[in-house]
């Protein structure tokens, strides 16, 4: 398959989407905040209410740890109330000490969003800051997140800023065939394949064995279809295995019809045994459900 690297991106990556001037993204984020305030605030900040009026003041978010910042995007749409001047952006690389933002408005206001605000920062820039040393060490292959997203598209956004890719945004991105599909049909590879051919321009399937790969393979080279990518998914296979795939494929004059994704109990700490296997996307559920 020519052009790997452009078609990786295509296939995985849907970053460019997670902003605020794609009015579905900025929705998602304006209800998500909505949710969390209501569950936070209540019926109000009594404590806040009851001790302070209308007071004007000044504050600063401030970093305590180093790391990738992001989430100031889906912040300042919580901020839009006050006047907020950002002193980094997202993606930047802060230290200890660092002023992030500086915000001016009535003290009711910047203390009713403060723990909100702080939690998406926290929790979007610890992913952030993970995917960018997960990438760090690693040539010619791109790392991703899954599903495994408590916070969605939040979290998706964060790998983005961190320079991983988002794998799927929804299901209707892109069909991926699962051993439970597979098990619910009682159907065979191949005939999975063929049933969702044209449905979608991405189409990969979950294997967990060489030889489940290899007839993969063969079938997505007898299927064809000039406007389809094809990736093959290898689900918890050790990088022994997925290097002795690779080989089997080249060998076969497989390879160049599929792109490969690794995925599964992969770590930081056993991420680089992957990394010279042959596989064109590492996906990580790690990056997104073990956040500091």
């Amino acid at each position: 398959m020519p052009h790997r690297e452009k078609f990786v991106l295509e296939f995985w990556d849907r970053g460019s989407q997670l902003t605020a001037s794609n009015n579905d993204y900025k929705k998602f984020v304006e209800n998500f905040f909505s949710l969390l305030s209501k569950q936070d605030v209540g019926k109000g900040d009594i404590t806040t209410d009851s001790l302070i009026k209308k007071v004007p003041i000044n504050a600063a978010i401030i970093a305590k740890e180093d790391g990738i910042i992001a989430g100031l995007e889906e912040v300042k749409l919580l901020a839009k109330d006050m006047e907020m001047k950002m002193d980094k952006k997202d993606g930047d690389l802060i230290e200890t000490g660092d002023v992030i933002a500086q915000i001016n408005g009535e003290a009711t206001k910047i203390l009713e969003m403060e723990r909100i605000s702080l939690n998406i920062l926290q929790r979007m820039s610890g992913i952030a800051t993970l995917a960018k040393a997960s990438s760090k060490n690693l040539k010619n292959i791109k790392i991703a997140a899954t599903r495994k997203t408590p916070w969605g598209w939040l979290d998706k956004k964060a790998v983005s800023v961190g320079n991983g890719l988002t794998h799927r945004l929804s299901l209707s991105d892109m069909v991926i065939i699962k051993d439970n599909h597979l098990r619910i049909l009682n159907q065979d590879i191949k005939s999975a394949l063929e049933l969702s051919d044209r449905i979608s321009r991405f189409i990969e399937i979950e294997v967990e064995s060489e030889r489940q790969a290899l007839g993969a393979a063969e079938a997505i080279k007898q299927i064809g279809g000039k406007n389809t990518l094809f990736a093959i998914m290898l689900d918890n296979m050790v990088a022994e295995e997925v290097t002795s795939l690779v080989r089997n494929l080249k060998n076969n004059g497989l390879y160049e019809y599929v792109l490969l994704e690794a995925s599964g109990n992969i770590r930081p700490e056993n991420l680089l045994e992957y990394a010279d296997c042959g596989v064109d996307i590492i996906s990580m559920g790690y990056l997104t459900n073990s956040v500091k």
